[in-house]
Order: structure tokens, then sequence, then C-alpha cells
């Protein structure tokens, strides 16, 4: 029997994008403190029409993603795979609540996404699994051809993209690569907020995006949304008046520049 799982924790976002990044990259004083560098691939099957490109995964929830730490080269490099649903669908008994297997390095979460300044919670659903693999599949996997995610999905990803969204390996099979996104994470410890502050900045071609972000407690999370507006605005950040999420914006703008 299917359900809506309910969370107890939440990300709380807020997302700079363009000049709006700069000028809060600036204010919080990244340059020189420590951060760790990434390197970020999508895949989804690009269509392109009458109103551009759509990307059918993303607009049914699904996104899969790749992470490569960038401090060593080939199959040395830190690498997990990620099938977050976002909006959560309803799921099966077996998903409606955490679970974590670190015999086999992975983690299936459910949380609430709160992005500013309206900070609606959105349910997401997401299977993190660090995964070994060798530098030529690694190659393949991010060549414009449709397919070859075979060595980056573990059983668990197969398996939760068909009990929640019914997605077999056959689905699977038009995937399109889309990257590389240039990704750098500080995390700080901000006085003011009760978790460690997580901030990320993602770049393509002429795209730039800021994301501050710190979790809490569903209960506590209005509070903690509050904290950190005050928080960014006593460290003379101006908040965004939008809330574009950075993932739809970036595999837009990569999808736009294949050619299909």
């Amino acid at each position: 029997m299917t359900a809506t799982p309910t969370a107890t924790a939440a990300e709380i976002k807020i997302s700079f994008s363009g000049d709006e990044a700069r000028k809060a990259a600036c204010a919080l004083e990244l340059q020189g403190s420590e951060s760790r560098s990434r390197t970020i691939h999508f895949w989804d099957s690009p269509r392109k029409g009458g109103d551009g490109v759509s990307l059918p995964f993303l607009d049914r929830g699904v996104i899969l993603r790749l992470r490569m730490d960038d401090e060593a080269d080939g199959s040395k490099r830190e690498t997990d795979m990620t099938v977050k649903l976002r909006p959560c669908p309803p799921l099966p008994g077996d998903w409606q609540t955490n679970l974590k297997d670190e015999d086999d390095d992975w983690e299936f979460t459910i949380e609430e996404d709160r992005t500013g300044p309206a900070f609606t919670p959105v349910l997401s659903a997401s299977l993190q699994a660090e995964r070994k693999v060798e530098a030529k599949h690694v190659e393949a996997a991010l060549r414009p051809e449709r397919g070859a995610l075979d060595h980056f999905l573990a059983k668990p990803h197969r398996h939760l993209l068909e009990d929640a969204v019914g997605l077999k390996k056959g689905d699977l099979m038009d995937l399109r690569a889309l990257g590389p996104v240039y990704a750098v994470k500080w995390k700080q410890e901000w006085d003011t907020l009760p978790r460690p502050v997580a901030i990320e900045e993602w770049t393509i071609r002429g795209l730039r995006f800021l994301e501050v972000s710190v979790r809490a407690s569903t209960a506590d999370a209005a509070e903690v949304e509050k904290q950190l507006q005050q928080t960014l605005r006593r460290r003379k950040v101006e908040l965004p008046q939008s809330g574009e999420t950075k993932t739809r914006a970036v595999m837009s703008a990569l999808a736009h520049d294949l050619p299909l």
C-alpha cells in the first residue's frame, strides 16, 4: 500500500543567482576560507519543442545527479550518485521511512525542502550511494550518447525508481548527461544558528548560483527560517526577491546547449 511519507527534518534554503550571487559571496567573504570542490552532472531526456527544451524526468519530479570530488583523478575520486524525488510521490511501505545501509554505503532520507522567500514546504526523498567506478566507465557515462548509467546506479536506486515512479531499466536508456557544473561548498558555524550552515556555489557557462542552507527539525523550521534571514541581513547580504531553484535553471541551460 502506498502513502505519502511524513518528514521530521527540513532543509532551509536561500538561493541567489547572477549578480545577487556575486554580491552575496563578497558579503560572506568566502574567498580564502576552507572549501570542498566538486563536479556535478545530471541526466535527463531533453526534448525540443515550440516552448523550448523540456526535461521529462525533472518534470515528473525525478532528479539523477552524480557528484565527484575534484581532489583526485579517475577511480580515486570520491563519487556519489543520488536519485531524488521532488516533490515526493506516495511511496510503498518499504520506502516510507529513512533507511541506511553502512555496508553498501547508501542512505535514503525523507525531508522537506523550504526555499525562501516563501519557504513553502516541498516533500523530497533522496537515495544517495557512494560509488567506486573505474575511470573508463566515468568517461563513457559522460559522453553525449544516450544511456550509460549502468555503472552508477546501485540496486537500491533501481528499486526506488521502479517502486516509486514505475521506471525500469529500459526507461533509462534514452538519458543524456548534462554537465559539468562546477561546485564549491563551504560549511561554517554561525553563532546565531543552531546547526552548521552550508554554502554552495554552482557555476556553468554564463550562470552563477549561490545557496545558503541549514537543516532543522520540521517543528523548528519556521523559527530557523527567520534566524537565517536575520543573520544574512546582519552580514550585509541583500536577500533575493525570488526563490529560483538552481537545479532546474542549470539543467535547462545545459540541455539547451545539447545537439538534440
